[in-house]
């Protein structure tokens, strides 16, 4: 049997390279003499969950069917390592998936409703990575779904952000066509699932969704009229946020679809290949331009006490800059700090730690212009709340040669108003820099200017005058070297000093 599949693997991989498609089997490490289902790539593309059943290491239950997850990790060489039994508290005697995990790693998702180790109802659970390993998974509410969902089966998934969660079940016990819902985190809250728009949830059978790290490309499978088996897979993209409005789904064709049942699509931030089933094995193969989503920056580094330097283990979230709307939640890793978050092209964003006894310091990263897919590397301060310690305010924007704020500044400042009214004795002192550009008189003024500027932002907010003091250092306390245009846009800076805690 086994050399039956290897033969028919090669001929439908010489297949493929005659209609332009480069498919790859996964191999051995991977793939299995058992069967494959239900792949899930990590949005860093470094880690591949899956699906195996009726393998003797899986947890047995004869009430349901035996299907584990196993993961397998990507080498260095771009090979796969032999993948391992992902164990408890993710396989249980029900079946298991993993339904998405955060773009850091550091959250996973899985199918059904868990408290204290015990499968609860249908629904959803999450888990985090602390020190000591895993959570047990614990179930979170979306309200209404229990009494909508009726189908005797289900398809999920969480986006990369974290705060996106697609549903796909049918509200008829009488039969199974599913439609497809999304249900949005907000404020620590899941929103009702709401139906997709007509173009998506159609009258036929929708499911298996999955969202490319873009938020905007939703992969999924149709039995609507037009395919080439019983379900094919297609793609289609979001034109805004209410989730109604799609581009006309397109079948992605014979190269993708075959004769039978297609489903549960999935591919990284890098946009680069799509993982999917063949004939029971996992498969990656590279994506067409016109196949792929909005190119996105992957972003990596580190949460580090500002003033020590340690890794630290916290929430991160990234903002719309203009909007002051959260986009996005991540975790870093308790024992290194590293995090991974993924911001899609077409708007400037701030992102930042937060801690108990730290103050945040933001990033912003302007990602206004569309590129191609990027990696970056920035780390995350956290800086200690404690008397003298000096903090940088990001994120604060003023008119060219002027000391009046741009409206982007806001954001920034409201979490500085927020720290003053979180802390009603503590006192600061607000001091303006520039860079080395103009005569020593014109940047003294600047920067005394603009010092002063938050001040009246701070008072006109309700702080009390009395507790802040400013002051401009023009160009004279430079942080880098003025002649590069990096070192010039670290010295124009706006700080605060913690003056009595």
């Amino acid at each position: 049997m086994k050399i039956k599949l290897l033969v028919l693997a090669l001929a439908t991989t010489k297949l493929f390279s005659q209609m332009g498609y480069e498919l790859e089997s996964l191999g051995p490490n991977v793939n299995s003499k058992y069967y494959e289902l239900a792949p899930y790539i990590t949005p860093d593309g470094m880690k591949l969950f899956v699906v195996r059943g009726d393998h003797p290491e899986n947890t047995k239950s004869p009430d349901y069917p035996n299907q584990d997850v196993w993961y397998s990790k990507r080498l260095s060489d771009g090979s796969w390592d032999k993948a391992q039994h992902l164990g408890f508290p993710f396989n249980t005697s029900r079946y298991s998936s993993i339904i998405g995990q955060s773009s850091d790693g550091n959250v996973r998702y899985i199918k059904g409703y868990y408290s204290k180790g015990e499968y609860i109802k249908s629904g959803f659970s999450v888990s985090y990575l602390k020190t000591e390993g895993w959570t047990d998974p614990k179930g979170f509410d979306v309200p209404k779904y229990a009494k909508m969902e009726k189908s005797q089966t289900v398809s999920n998934s969480i986006s990369a952000s974290n705060n996106i969660l697609l549903m796909a079940f049918g509200e008829d016990e009488k039969n199974d066509d599913h439609d497809i819902y999304v249900s949005i985190l907000k404020d620590g809250d899941w929103s009702r699932p709401l139906k997709l728009g007509p173009k998506i949830s159609s009258q036929y059978s929708d499911g298996t969704p999955f969202l490319a790290s873009d938020n905007v490309t939703l992969y999924f499978n149709s039995n609507r009229p037009g395919g080439y088996g019983s379900s094919d897979i297609y793609m289609s993209k979001r034109l805004d946020d209410t989730w109604q409005n799609w581009t006309d789904p397109v079948n992605l064709g014979p190269q993708i679809n075959t004769n039978a049942w297609d489903a549960y699509f999935t591919i990284p931030a890098s946009g680069d290949y799509f993982y999917m089933i063949k004939d029971g094995d996992v498969v990656k193969i590279k994506a067409k331009e016109e196949q792929k989503p909005n190119p996105v920056v992957l972003v990596r580094g580190n949460v580090l006490n500002a003033k020590t330097k340690d890794p630290i283990g916290t929430s991160i979230s990234y903002f719309d800059l203009a909007t002051g709307n959260e986009l996005g939640i991540a975790t870093s890793n308790p024992k290194t700090g590293e995090y991974t978050i993924i911001l899609p092209y077409g708007k400037n964003y701030s992102f930042k730690a937060t801690q108990s006894g730290f103050y945040s310091v933001t990033e912003n990263m302007d990602l206004s212009s569309v590129s191609s897919y990027k990696e970056i590397t920035k780390n995350l301060l956290l800086s200690p709340i404690e008397t003298g310690q000096v903090i940088r305010i990001n994120n604060i924007f003023f008119e060219t040669a002027k000391s009046i704020l741009k409206s982007e500044s806001f954001f920034e400042l409201d979490n500085l108003v927020k720290l003053l009214n979180d802390n009603p004795i503590m006192e600061i002192f607000i001091a303006g820099h520039t860079d080395n550009i103009g005569n020593d008189e014109y940047n003294n003024k600047l920067s005394k200017e603009r010092a002063a500027a938050v001040v009246a932002y701070l008072t006109s907010k309700g702080i009390v005058a009395t507790r802040l003091t400013s002051d401009g250092f023009g160009k004279s306390k430079p942080l880098a070297d003025n002649s590069t245009d990096e070192g010039k846009s670290l010295n124009r800076r706006v700080e605060f000093t913690i003056i009595k805690k």
